[in-house]
């Protein structure tokens, strides 16, 4: 086994663990690992129930075994928030599909909050930790901020815990040259280096090609991180179409619906980079095509669409000439084949019998469609809304589509995916730009008023979440009855996304 060399983050002092370390090492991550998702299961359940309800008692004993086995390894436990990281002793926890939502809420919390760590020591007891987590939401809740914190935190008389407030202000980091970005816009530097590597990617002749798959590689992994930290931006900028770039948006589109596909099903990071660059490179082929027949207006002749059809074999024939072909493009490869063949083996190119459909192929063709659906193009009469593009996929998943995989992109994307347009029970009318805040229901989201139950448009910003229910009766308040159209009704999502 080799050994591992590790920098300490707090330190930059590297050290060399030995085999039989690095073992304990792993454990004390998992623990830690386990400590983040727990203390938001603490908080979940307090929100909802009185301290001495049953659910908060078992939610509290089960992150008490978790910092025993923590005091055990390390004595105390400091968890330290530092951009959009947490580290706990000096350790950075990766944040992945299976913690990303207690992970991404810790985060935002310190942020609100200004904290920059927590300390919690050996002989803490369970009524600390209650009352402590009970007392930090309450804090969030009223405003309170930084050195307020950490001072009402210390009246309490919590003898075991402790709270540090951040050090640096926004303002502080910019002056010292270093950049505050917000998820939106990290997710749209993402998607931009995306774009840009896609165009190079394709347009660079293939024997020498080594450099841009490298440069794509980077890109794919960091819109997958993007998603990971604020999935619902990063899918709204795939809402948003660039006809004048088609092949290229639509690259980058595919590329960003197969790694939503990919990380709910919890596949590996490494994994996740061989799907995106297999979905970037999807439609390589089409660059062979000539522009008059893919912007050509109106319906295709037979040479057309046959030119056309061509391009998934073009595809495997460009990227079969690049120098020393890596597993990442030889699964290209196999994509680019194959992303336009249905489960039951029909579309094209024609297959034979019994053909085992690659999983990446699958997770594509699933996305390729959902892009091309709902993108204008001239050859093409009717633009599909987000909701009816999914309706679509749902009612073809087993001869078409994989019914898991489109499950899986339908819970990414919601039964009303960003950029629906809905009017409501209620009589206003808003496009969706994000998931409900207040529901986990797959029906539910949060829409931005275009017009109000009057017809007029809002003199200010006005959001309506969906997800919003009667106190009294439990019942939700809004309901959708019917879905519109942005081209029908001459709207540009640009004007309402990402604002």
């Amino acid at each position: 086994m080799e050994t591992e060399l590790k920098a300490r983050p707090a330190d930059g002092v590297a050290t060399i663990e030995a085999p039989a370390e690095q073992s304990e090492h792993a454990a004390d991550l998992q623990s830690a690992r386990a400590l983040i998702i727990q203390i938001a299961a603490v908080q979940r359940v307090l929100r909802i129930y009185k301290p001495n309800n049953a659910a908060v008692t078992l939610a509290v004993t089960s992150l008490m075994e978790t910092l025993e086995d923590l005091f055990q390894a390390m004595g105390g436990v400091e968890i330290r928030f530092w951009r959009d990281c947490i580290f706990t002793n000096s350790d950075r926890l990766r944040c992945d599909i299976s913690n990303f939502a207690a992970y991404k809420s810790m985060i935002t919390q310190s942020g609100r909050l200004e904290i920059e760590k927590i300390t919690i020591e050996s002989g803490v007891t369970p009524d600390e930790l209650t009352r402590f987590l009970s007392l930090y939401d309450s804090l969030d809740a009223k405003g309170v901020k930084g050195s307020d914190v950490a001072d009402r935190v210390a009246s309490e008389g919590l003898a075991h815990i402790a709270i540090v407030a951040s050090t640096q202000s926004t303002q502080e980091l910019q002056d010292l040259g270093i950049e505050h970005l917000t998820s939106q816009e990290r997710a749209k530097r993402a998607f931009y280096a995306a774009l840009a590597s896609a165009k190079e990617a394709l347009l660079t002749p293939t024997s020498q090609g080594v450099a841009s798959l490298r440069k794509a590689k980077r890109a794919v992994q960091a819109a997958a991180d993007a998603l990971l930290e604020d999935e619902t931006s990063v899918l709204a900028l795939a809402t948003l179409k660039d006809h004048d770039e088609y092949t290229f948006t639509h690259s980058v589109n595919v590329c960003i619906f197969s790694l939503a596909i990919g990380q709910r099903l919890g596949l590996h990071r490494s994994w996740l980079g061989r799907l995106g660059i297999a979905a970037l490179f999807h439609d390589i082929g089409k660059v062979a095509v000539p522009t008059g027949v893919l912007n050509k207006i109106g319906v295709l002749d037979v040479g057309e669409w046959e030119a056309i059809r061509q391009h998934t074999v073009r595809g495997v024939r460009k990227l079969s000439k690049m120098p020393n072909a890596t597993e990442h493009v030889l699964h290209s490869m196999i994509v680019a084949f194959q992303h336009h063949i249905n489960m039951d083996l029909s579309g094209y190119p024609n297959v034979p019998d019994g053909t085992s459909l690659d999983l990446f192929s699958r997770i594509v063709r699933i996305a390729d469609t959902f892009d091309a659906m709902t993108t204008e193009r001239p050859y093409r009469n009717k633009v599909y809304s987000p909701h009816e593009a999914i309706r679509y996929l749902v009612a073809q998943a087993g001869p078409k589509f994989d019914p898991v995989l489109t499950k899986a992109f339908a819970g990414a994307m919601g039964i009303y995916p960003i950029g629906t347009v809905l009017r409501l029970n209620t009589g206003e009318v808003g496009i969706v730009v994000r998931r409900s805040e207040l529901s986990g229901d797959p029906d539910r989201a949060m829409i931005r008023v275009i017009a109000d139950s009057h017809g007029q448009q809002p003199a200010k910003e006005q959001f309506i979440d969906l997800g919003e229910a009667n106190p009294d009766t439990g019942e939700f308040i809004y309901q959708v009855v019917d879905t519109l159209s942005c081209q029908d009704l001459g709207l540009d999502p640009r004007d309402y996304l990402m604002s």
